[in-house]
């Protein structure tokens, strides 16, 4: 029951992963689908880390990708 549980969080981690690869065409190497990976789920991880301080209502990825950008 505790194993259905976990993957049942990770399943919902991950759908915005699937949402997005549903719409997509495919991948003509795996370079290209491992870097498209690791930009949503960098997308989403910032997201849920907003969210966690709910400091403002209104999220945009652009935004936050300027703000790193600007660190480094």
């Amino acid at each position: 029951c505790i194993i259905k549980h976990r993957n049942n969080l990770i399943e919902q981690d991950h759908r915005h992963v699937k949402r997005r690869f549903a719409k997509s065409s495919g991948f003509q190497s795996i370079r290209h689908a491992s870097r498209t990976i690791k930009g949503i789920e960098t997308i989403q991880a910032i997201y849920k880390q907003r969210r966690s301080l709910e400091l403002d209502s209104v999220f945009s990825a652009y935004n936050e990708l300027q703000k790193l950008v600007a660190v480094a």
